[in-house]
């Protein structure tokens, strides 16, 4: 019991937790929105992708801002200059996404949910290497 309450105590390990936590519930947002767009809305699988990857960078955005990195931003360039940081950082694994279910789904004829898993899992890796490396790199240093 020591032991858990050191690592929640230590913002850092707090902080990388709270990322894994959000980035779970990124994921959740990406497949639930896949998956009414494509089931009950019958909306074509790379459509309901792309809407998909939509709400669940707008709902990391938010979510990470807020709860794991706990970023504060003084004026509306400020925040415009770290949601543009984000956006970019998340562009290339945009465009993995995209692209890895239209080939998957359309050219490998693999089933749609099964492709927008596949993609999903390399998508949270690429995410984290990212945001830890390029967007969030000095707030995950600060301990503060």
């Amino acid at each position: 019991m020591e032991f858990i309450k050191k690592i929640i105590d230590n913002e850092l390990y707090a902080r990388l937790i709270r990322y894994g936590l959000i980035g779970g519930l990124t994921t959740v947002v990406s497949l639930v929105v896949y998956w009414i767009f494509l089931y009950p809305l019958n909306f074509n699988p790379n459509i309901a992708n792309i809407i998909s990857i939509i709400c669940a960078v707008i709902f990391a955005y938010i979510a990470n801002k807020k709860y794991v990195f706990r970023s504060k931003c003084n004026n509306i360039k400020e925040v415009f200059i770290e949601a543009l940081s984000f956006f970019s950082a998340r562009a290339v694994t945009i465009g993995f996404e995209i692209l890895g279910i239209f080939i998957l789904y359309s050219y490998c004829k693999l089933d749609a949910m099964f492709s927008k898993i596949v993609t999903t899992i390399i998508v949270i890796i690429l995410n984290y290497i990212f945001s830890r490396f390029i967007t969030f790199k000095d707030a995950l240093v600060s301990t503060d």
